[in-house]
């Protein structure tokens, strides 16, 4: 964190600030985001739960992409039903006792959320994960939504230091931004994020990205005697059709890597697949 030192020996970091109000009004022709995050009892959508949701909804001029309104935050605990770990505890900050009794209204969050254009996470696969899987066990039938945005993913935070930042998460990059909080909240998470993204610049390049198609090169009947080299060129594997893939933010690349996969690997019939960015971190 030297870059941020005046004196070489010193890094003053300062308590984040209240969100400033827009500089504007909203207009009629811009657009809805929601700043979403959750805290859970832990990491497998399928398995944990919900204990915390936080919700920001905000508007924003689609030409400039600046913030024009800033609506009221809800933050909702949960019950998952079971004694919460004390590891999770130790993380959080939330006890058995706040949840207690609590349960969250998942038609109303839905709802919230088919409102809006853009979701934005700091980790949106954990978030949208989550998210939809507690709407599912609700039985509540799901349109297609909004664009899930990751901004741990569709900003280049590389970019906006002097030097390489040691970490993508939230609270390294707000450090490094000059600011702290209290972290590990949904309910202080959201306000971070959108300070962050405020105080860079970057919810144009945040949106823009996220927009974009996806595009995914398989490996198709690669040999498995090339597992390493694929693994090498970061190809993951792709457990629900068995095969080796790679993501790609636009097609020209996606189409070089195809053309590399044809000259290096033998058998191999590469396939490239376009995914809306609509579907992207859904856990279906």
């Amino acid at each position: 964190m030297k870059h941020l030192s005046q004196d070489g020996e010193t890094v003053l970091i300062k308590i984040m600030p209240a969100l400033s109000p827009p500089s504007r009004k909203r207009a009629s022709g811009d657009k809805l985001a929601i700043l979403l995050d959750v805290e859970t009892t832990g990491l497998s959508f399928t398995q944990d739960r919900v204990i915390q949701l936080a919700i920001r909804p905000f508007y924003f001029d689609p030409e400039t992409f600046e913030i024009t309104g800033l609506a009221r935050k809800t933050v909702m605990f949960n019950d998952p039903q079971e004694e919460i770990r004390e590891e999770i505890i130790k993380i959080t900050g939330i006890t058995n006792k706040d949840v207690e009794g609590h349960f969250i209204d998942w038609e109303w969050v839905k709802n919230a959320i088919e409102r809006a254009e853009f979701i934005i996470s700091h980790n949106a696969k954990f978030d949208r994960q989550f998210v939809e899987s507690e709407i599912a066990r609700a039985n509540l039938v799901q349109t297609e939504g909004p664009i899930w945005c990751c901004s741990i993913n569709f900003i280049e935070w590389s970019d906006l230091f002097p030097v390489k930042v040691p970490s993508r998460s939230l609270e390294v990059l707000c450090a490094w931004s000059g600011f702290f909080y209290d972290s590990h909240s949904a309910d202080a998470d959201v306000d971070a994020l959108l300070h962050l993204v405020r105080k860079h610049d970057a919810l144009q390049e945040l949106i823009t990205r996220a927009s974009s198609p996806e595009y995914r090169v398989y490996a198709v009947d690669s040999p498995i005697q090339q597992n390493q080299l694929l693994k090498r060129r970061w190809y993951r594997w792709d457990p629900n059709v068995s095969m080796w893939y790679k993501l790609f933010e636009n097609r020209d690349e996606a189409e070089e890597d195809v053309a590399w996969l044809k000259e290096n690997i033998d058998q191999v019939k590469p396939e490239i697949f376009e995914l809306d960015p609509k579907y992207r971190y859904s856990p279906e």
